[in-house]
């Protein structure tokens, strides 16, 4: 026993020797890298880019020698080198360093660099609230520095970021202009290359969002042929997937499979960052789903998810998983995998609406606003040129500002008229309520009025009358599609009669009447049921029988004069600050 131990401990030694040694060796060897020239290392560096390890190798020497020479520059440069091959933690550590070394000089890429590096890693990682902010600040340094080039990196990432919150059409705007930059670029200098067959994938992947999917087809395929002739791998696999995705949506399965095979056989495909195989495996699933293949796309569809949660990394269009395995749950009757599908909805629809909330308001307020800002800057300095055009533009702001007030006027009006009637709501004394004011039977009624003028019985009306209080108590306006014949036949009379009965002791058409009671219903709900409030609007309105959120937005608005949105939000803040007094 005493032997086998003592051989354990000596290989270990031994093992622990041998690591030490290979690292004095490749220590050595970077030491020796070191006295190469700068353009030599680059070059290398270069060559190496798709094996990391040698890759690194030649970045430490470039690193090592910037130290020895003291060039801050070039040991930013050398940070640089060594983020763009390693892992996300290590290269926002190497960021960072380059901060740190670069912030307090006068630079025309630094630390800007830096800063659309960690925005880059930040993003490719999901979490667009800390890409947004390093976005930000390299733009005030691009605009320090009027870099054009980084102008348009940032550009770029904030097309990125808002085809991220849906809004299309701006992303679009925004990346035309990018792609024209980058391929005049490409022509004069090849090192333009990845920049443009980047900004030429991301446009792809705009137009199979706005559904002009030839156009996302011709798109990619001049974007493959580039990116074969570069032997670019990682962009490859992202233009393959947005292939894809342009086949899916024509519902040309096939060849649909066809390039996610392909992409799937490519020798870097593990090394995919989340986002990338989370969208593999989703278009698997809504391909085999669309085919009936069930088992095959629940498979996939539980990757989705699986990845999604133990990387933290969310994205609009993975909703359409979890739908997806909702449907198919409540289709198979398994009552236990749809609540637990539809909990995790709920879940991923929090987190996206927190990231995308902020993501909304840091482009309009810290990005877009200092673009604004400096671009007022450059009007007015040019104006000190012409002064009867300076006067137009400050008359033209007058009078903007002047309408901003009394929009911001208005606003606040309505603001206060809305938390009146909020707080009305809140108030059952003071809250109207349908289902409180049953009207009397015909025997009841004071002399004076005269139901017989409906030209219906007493009997009839009184029966129909009961029928509607029992409707009422038992929540039976909670239905979906219901309609005046539907309950004319339950109530065992014609729809005429009962169409007559709730003008006239309801005092309202058949609709607005049974859209009055669910809002009653539901405003009483969100008062008292804490997670009735953290479905969505549209399950809210699905939940007391409107098929649209518009129609279930509308009909509060008419009985509540306000919307369920805000209703919510003033709910959710009382609560707050019940909680923390």
């Amino acid at each position: 026993m005493k032997k086998i131990k003592h051989k354990i401990i000596f290989l270990a030694i031994l093992i622990l020797l041998q690591n030490i040694h290979a690292q004095e060796i490749n220590e050595n060897n970077i030491t020796v890298l070191a006295q190469k020239k700068y353009a030599e290392l680059l070059e290398k560096f270069n060559q190496q880019l798709n094996d990391s390890v040698n890759a690194q190798k030649y970045a430490k020497a470039f690193l090592l020698k910037a130290k020895q020479d003291t060039d801050i520059i070039k040991k930013a440069n050398g940070y640089y080198m060594l983020a763009t091959v390693s892992k996300h933690d290590s290269a926002l550590s190497y960021a960072d360093s380059i901060i740190s070394i670069t912030k307090d000089i006068n630079d025309f890429e630094y630390p800007a660099k830096a800063y659309l590096l960690k925005a880059r890693v930040f993003g490719s990682k999901g979490d667009y609230q800390k890409s947004m902010d390093e976005l930000v600040k390299a733009n005030v340094y691009a605009n320090k520095n009027d870099n054009i080039d980084q102008k348009f990196k940032t550009k770029y990432f904030i097309a990125i970021l808002k085809n991220n919150l849906g809004e299309y059409q701006e992303g679009l705007e925004l990346l035309k202009s990018t792609v024209t930059y980058y391929e005049d670029k490409f022509e004069q200098d090849k090192d333009y290359e990845y920049d443009y067959i980047k900004s030429l994938y991301a446009t792809g992947v705009v137009y199979n969002a706005i559904k002009k999917y030839d156009s996302a087809y011709t798109i990619n395929r001049k974007a493959i042929r580039l990116s074969l002739k570069s032997k670019d791998s990682i962009l490859y696999t992202r233009l393959l997937l947005s292939t894809a995705m342009a086949h899916y949506y024509k519902k040309q399965y096939q060849p649909s499979l066809d390039s996610i095979t392909k992409l799937k056989k490519l020798r870097d495909y593990k090394t995919q960052g989340p986002g990338t195989i989370e969208r593999v495996e989703l278009y698997l699933g809504k391909i085999y789903f669309s085919q009936n293949d069930f088992n095959t796309s629940i498979h996939h569809l539980k990757r989705v998810d699986s990845i999604a949660f133990s990387t933290q990394y969310f994205f609009p269009k993975i909703r359409e998983a979890y739908e997806l395995l909702i449907k198919y749950y409540k289709e198979q009757k398994n009552t236990d995998q749809h609540i637990f599908y539809i909990d995790k909805l709920l879940t991923v629809d929090s987190i996206l609406d927190n990231n995308f909330k902020y993501l909304s308001r840091q482009i309009n307020e810290e990005y877009s606003t200092p673009n604004l800002i400096l671009e007022k800057q450059e009007i007015i300095d040019s104006l000190e040129k012409n002064n009867r055009t300076k006067i137009i533009v400050l008359v033209i702001l007058s009078l903007v500002s002047f309408a901003l007030i009394i929009i911001l006027f208005l606003n606040e009006k309505k603001k206060r008229t809305y938390k009146k009637r909020f707080l009305e709501l809140l108030d059952d004394n003071k809250k109207p309520s349908i289902k409180t004011s049953i009207t009397p039977t015909v025997e009841e009624k004071p002399e004076n009025t005269k139901p017989t003028d409906i030209g219906i019985s007493e009997i009839i009306v009184n029966d129909i009358l009961k029928n509607l209080e029992s409707f009422e108590n038992n929540n039976e306006f909670l239905e979906a599609n219901l309609t005046v014949s539907s309950l004319s036949k339950r109530f065992k009379t014609n729809s005429k009669y009962l169409s007559k009965v709730i003008n006239m002791h309801k005092d309202k058409s058949f609709s607005n009447y049974v859209n009055e009671l669910r809002i009653d219903y539901v405003v009483d709900e969100l008062k008292s049921n804490s997670k009735f409030r953290k479905y969505t609007i549209k399950a809210i309105a699905n939940e007391i029988g409107f098929n649209t959120t518009e129609a279930f937005s509308k009909s509060f608005y008419k009985t509540t004069g306000i919307y369920p949105s805000f209703f919510l939000k003033q709910l959710e803040k009382q609560q707050y600050n019940t909680e923390n007094q």
